[in-house]
């Protein structure tokens, strides 16, 4: 099984990316520079963008 190197853009861990990883194909191509974003980044990005989207609670006095 071949493994690949990948760096998250927004953390900075590395990775090792399986042949059997989604992002496996987008990385190993020479031809262009894939960007890869880790299961917990882009969770967190995606929770963070949600939680704005809501609108605040009325308050009461």
């Amino acid at each position: 099984m071949d493994y690949v190197e990948a760096k998250c853009m927004l953390c900075g861990k590395v990775y090792q990316l399986g042949e059997d990883d989604k992002d496996f194909k987008k990385i190993s191509d020479p031809n262009k520079p894939g960007t890869y974003i880790c299961d917990l980044c882009a969770n967190r990005v995606r929770y963070e963008s949600d939680d704005k989207k809501k609108h605040p609670k009325p308050q009461s006095n």
